[in-house]
């Protein structure tokens, strides 16, 4: 009977294992496109080249290393993060207002960085915390007398490679986000975010985006005041990348000209599975790291940026608004430390790329 059972789950794992793969190699199968003005042939991975994803789908890593890590992880995962949802629910029931006092902060952060410390090592990821000499590329952008020492900030930014980023920043600097309105509604991870007090925007919604906006200034302004110790991280691209490439800014972390704490997030693109996804469904993505042994994931710690009158004179024609300029060096200084190159795509293009790659089908 045990062996029926056994044979039975073993049978159901690879049916699905196969599923997945079938699901995931969408994102990896060509996808060209004949212009009608010139009659060329346009490979669409190249125009979308920030959202494409550059890692390997390998069908013995999702069935054969599927069979294996895959329930081991996710038996783990799901029961370190079952566990730290209570413990999230308890702390807050008795320390509502956690945020605002400086003791029981530090004791909730302390907890979180120990459940996101048990997370990676049940993931199976290398986290390396790289240490980058940043002065000068700072003093290019910034000026010569650029004070280091100043070391208070209104909020994180970061750069968005996917779900484990997201991770990564919680456990460096206990945080909450900026995050699309649907990841409430998320199982397990929509709990989480509402805990941390994360802020919600309606991407498909005018007035839910210029809500946002004054959220963050508000936010922005209490940590920097020091009426709340837990920090707001911000993504200003505005939508997940392959951690290639560093999209345009939004105004919303720059809009007041408040001091910001950045942090790059990258991979190592020789791992056979990376952690940033592209345009992947994120739910997939997990589900095939799941299958996977081990992956790097790499966070670099920058300084404060501030903005500066130098910074506004010599690079004035980045943009016409201070905020404009004060996002375009900060977009520079993240592309110089982390390797990055500058691409002016969003959301939109790598929405339409994702469902083109689903359909097998581009439009033009």
């Amino acid at each position: 009977m045990i062996l029926y059972l056994l044979l039975f789950y073993l049978c159901v794992q690879f049916i699905i294992l196969n599923l997945l793969y079938l699901k995931l190699k969408v994102y990896y199968s060509p996808l060209v496109y004949k212009d009608k003005k010139t009659g060329n042939i346009i490979d669409i991975h190249k125009i979308y080249e920030a959202f494409q994803v550059k890692d390997e789908l390998s069908y013995f890593h999702i069935i054969f290393g599927g069979m294996i890590f895959f329930p081991i992880k996710l038996f783990s995962l799901l029961s370190i993060i079952f566990i730290f949802i209570i413990y999230l629910n308890i702390f807050y029931f008795f320390y509502p207002n956690y945020s605002c006092d400086k003791n029981i902060f530090n004791k909730y952060s302390k907890s979180v960085i120990f459940f996101l410390w048990l997370f990676y090592k049940a993931s199976m990821i290398n986290l390396i915390d790289e240490k980058i000499d940043c002065e000068n590329i700072y003093k290019k952008y910034l000026g010569p007398d650029y004070d280091f020492k100043n070391n208070s900030y209104s909020a994180l930014i970061s750069n968005h490679i996917g779900f484990y980023d997201a991770i990564i920043n919680l456990y460096f600097h206990p945080c909450s986000f900026i995050a699309k309105k649907e990841i409430s509604s998320f199982p397990i991870f929509g709990t989480i975010t509402k805990i941390i007090n994360s802020t919600y925007v309606d991407r498909k919604n005018e007035e839910s985006r210029k809500d946002v906006l004054n959220k963050i200034s508000e936010r922005q302004f209490q940590y920097y005041n020091k009426e709340s110790f837990m920090p707001l991280l911000i993504y200003p691209e505005g939508t997940i990348t392959n951690a290639e490439n560093i999209l345009k800014f939004k105004k919303g972390a720059f809009a007041n000209l408040l001091p910001l704490k950045p942090n790059i997030i990258t991979i190592n693109h020789k791992d056979k599975c990376h952690l940033a996804s592209g345009c992947q469904d994120l739910l997939l993505h997990t589900l095939k790291f799941l299958c996977y042994y081990k992956a790097d994931m790499i966070h670099i710690d920058m300084p404060v940026i501030r903005p500066t009158n130098y910074m506004y004179e010599k690079y004035s024609y980045l943009g016409k608004e201070k905020w404009e300029i004060y996002a375009e060096v900060t977009r520079k200084i993240f592309c110089e430390i982390g390797g990055f190159k500058e691409c002016n795509q969003g959301f939109r293009e790598s929405h339409k790329y994702g469902q083109s790659l689903i359909k097998g089908k581009y439009e033009g």
